[in-house]
């Protein structure tokens, strides 16, 4: 049995642990997807910025915080994406001291390695975007309950602060917010439901001013529907298998959570938190993306500490004999560091698009880059100082022969002269389904060569 003493400087460990893993390897994969977005926001000025924010799909605090950031060090991947590492290495804080409350310091240790050597969670930590602060928001938050019913003063004001946080950063923090409600209605945790509930109020008046935007973006994306596609049933288990770095995995996890609720029951007030922190948004999420699909590995982010929690209190009470009951979570734990991979290649090469227009461009010939939200991306790889002013990123790509197609049936004025045009397709069928885009250049430039030059990013090139 550890002292108070001791279990700090176990913690300690931990963290630090968490931090140099997830410190190492922060420049090896490229910028990609949205990170290059989130660096050009962030080179706004504060009234642009502010303006931007006003029809983005993302609340404004990981912006601000990647602005303040990035204004003191270089324009590097590896320093951007610093902050990240370091949001998600502290996860491990809260989550051990979860475990420690629901099974003592080895259940903390079991849960905060699960977390540690989560290929899911690792890649989160290596991204310019606002999932690994999310996860912390959301985990600590979970902890402030506990601390509620612990009696501590001051953890509902903690509550409130981080829930504020939370829901400034994602807008999915909104239900992180309900399944707070959620766990107070368990009688374990009654003594936190008035001040989670007051809690909840104020932040709710906290974001008020947000409220416009907030349902603007919620309307059009019942309405419109997202990006996304209603997923297959078989999805429920692929996500339970990304948190679990491996099938084999993912089925014993699954296996020792059922076993342990078989034969322990449900008593255990950390079981009943853990098993609704996991499987409410898993299944609830899933369920409504028949109606707006909202079921992708990212947007469940915040409940997957929760799985961890739960395998950590499962695999503790699966063996009834002390002297073996290490022997399930080391085996697991064995299993998730044998197939942890945190040096591997995601398989993005944005720069190999930019590379591969380069050759055909041959210096002079017009480029087009469909949908035009991928230009940041191709304007990082090309010259990353382009980022510096967005306000001009456009006009110096346009200087470069590069033209955005934000519209269909908005083209440039390509001269007839020209012997070939380049186009950079970034998944244009989700802004042109008919690919009128490629219509019209066929019709004038019927040759036609094509590379996969990144993982669903074609270069095409359009000749006589």
């Amino acid at each position: 049995m550890l002292d108070r003493r001791q279990e700090r400087w176990v913690l300690f460990g931990l963290v630090a642990f968490n931090l140099v893993l997830k410190l190492l390897w922060l420049g090896r994969n490229e910028l990609s997807h949205d990170e290059p977005f989130t660096v050009l926001m962030a080179q706004r000025n504060w009234a642009d910025l502010f303006a931007a924010l006003r029809t983005e799909n993302n609340p404004p605090l990981h912006f601000i915080l990647t602005k303040v950031w990035s204004a003191g060090v270089p324009l590097d991947a590896a320093w951007l994406r610093a902050p990240s590492a370091v949001f998600s290495a502290l996860v491990v804080w809260p989550l051990f001291r979860l475990g420690a409350v629901y099974g003592g310091v080895r259940v903390g240790v079991i849960a905060a390695l699960l977390f540690t050597f989560s290929n899911y969670h690792f890649g989160f930590a290596h991204e310019v975007r606002a999932y690994a602060l999310f996860t912390l928001l959301a985990t600590a938050g979970v902890w402030q309950i506990q601390r509620i019913v612990d009696g501590r003063k001051e953890a509902t004001l903690l509550l409130l602060l981080l829930n504020i946080a939370m829901v400034f950063t994602h807008y999915f923090g909104w239900l992180m917010v309900g399944l707070q409600f959620l766990f107070v209605l368990l009688p374990a945790f009654h003594k936190a439901r008035r001040p989670v509930l007051i809690a909840m109020g104020i932040t709710a008046l906290s974001y008020v001013p947000y409220a416009t935007i907030f349902l603007t973006r919620l309307g059009t994306s019942v309405s419109a529907g997202t990006w996304l596609t209603a997923p297959e049933p078989e999805e429920l288990y692929n996500m339970v298998w990304r948190w679990s770095n491996a099938p084999v995995l993912a089925v014993a996890l699954l296996l020792v959570v059922l076993i342990a609720a078989v034969r322990k029951g449900l008593r255990s007030p950390g079981m009943q938190i853990a098993l609704m922190w996991a499987f409410v948004p898993l299944l609830s999420m899933f369920l409504v993306s028949y109606k707006v699909p909202i079921f992708l590995d990212r947007y469940l982010v915040y409940a997957a500490p929760g799985f961890a929690l739960l395998s950590a209190i499962s695999l503790s009470l699966l063996l009834n004999d002390r002297s073996w009951r290490w022997l399930p979570a080391a085996a697991v734990i064995a299993g998730m560091g044998f197939t942890f991979h945190p040096w591997k290649y995601t398989g993005l090469h944005p720069s190999h698009v930019v590379a591969q227009v380069q050759q055909w461009q041959e210096g002079h010939r017009s480029v087009l880059i469909a949908p035009g939200y991928y230009a940041p991306t191709f304007a990082w790889h090309l010259d990353k100082e382009l980022l510096r002013d967005p306000g001009t990123m456009e006009l110096d790509l346009i200087e470069q022969n590069v033209f955005l197609v934000d519209h269909p049936d908005r083209f440039v004025a390509l001269g007839s002269e020209e012997d070939a045009v380049i186009l950079v397709d970034a998944w244009s069928a989700l802004t042109d389904p008919e690919q009128r885009t490629k219509g019209h250049l066929r019709a004038h430039w019927p040759m036609v060569d094509s590379v996969e030059a990144d993982k669903k990013v074609w270069v095409y090139r359009f000749r006589r």
